[in-house]
């Protein structure tokens, strides 16, 4: 088969495997499944095994199959002639993508604070941030998810710029069906959507300049992570019950 076609294929049955099991727990599952999913340990053990599977197991099957080729994926080239690698990488390329995504990371940060203080964007209420680990296994899983995506289109393009393009218009696409079949509000939790739009525009910046899966990665959870502290406030301790007085 041609490896295009192949990719394409793999591509194509993520798309549709993601919004189908997205449909089948908000369309008819029911509040009953959502509740056995989110407040059972079994459900929520089922829920990670899935979504590692979905994110990162459909990406490695492609790999292995050949389908998709570890520097489509960001992963670098696993040889270099005369070169020491890190991780696929040679030192040359750490040094210049962590310049690229260093600036790409600040530039975005310093758009997030100004959007803060500027636009009617309310901030949501959380007893408690997420942790760094949950952080950064939520943006390995998110980059995975859209460097699988691009893939195909720079295949097909023959270049990184339009093939990141094409990936980001696909993601977005999956985003918005996936909204509508969760029922959610189209202006419900602004500051997350304004977040992960950042994200999904540094990674493919990113893709284009470095082509570094890792630093991706970075990139987004330091994104997330002070994205949602400028975006979110702790919400306040109730005050102490003090007695009228008679």
């Amino acid at each position: 088969m041609n490896p295009k076609l192949q990719l394409a294929l793999w591509v194509a049955g993520s798309f549709a495997v993601g919004l189908a099991a997205v449909a089948a727990v908000y369309r008819f599952g029911g509040a009953r499944l959502r509740r056995a999913l989110v407040e059972s340990e079994l459900g929520s053990v089922f829920v990670e095994v899935v979504r590692f599977s979905y994110y990162i197991g459909l990406p490695f099957g492609a790999l292995i199959t050949g389908a998709l080729s570890v520097d489509l994926l960001g992963l670098g080239a696993i040889a270099v002639e005369d070169a020491s690698t890190l991780a696929g990488f040679t030192l040359r390329d750490w040094m210049r993508g962590s310049i690229a995504a260093g600036l790409a990371t600040g530039f975005v940060l310093v758009v997030l604070w100004l959007a803060r203080r500027s636009a009617d964007l309310p901030p949501a209420l959380f007893d408690a941030q997420p942790s760094a680990l949950l952080i950064v296994r939520e943006a390995a899983y998110a980059e995975a998810h859209w460097a699988f995506y691009r893939a195909p289109f720079v295949l097909l393009f023959q270049d990184a710029y339009w093939g990141a393009t094409a990936g980001f218009a696909l993601v977005a696409v999956e985003w918005v069906l996936a909204r509508r079949l969760r029922h959610t509000p189209p202006h419900a939790n602004r500051p997350h959507a304004l977040a992960a739009t950042c994200c999904m525009l540094t990674s493919g910046l990113l893709y284009v300049t470095a082509r570094n899966l890792w630093l991706m990665i970075v990139a987004h959870a330091a994104i997330r992570r002070v994205g949602e502290r400028l975006f979110t406030q702790t919400a306040p301790p109730a005050a102490p019950y003090r007695r009228a007085p008679n």
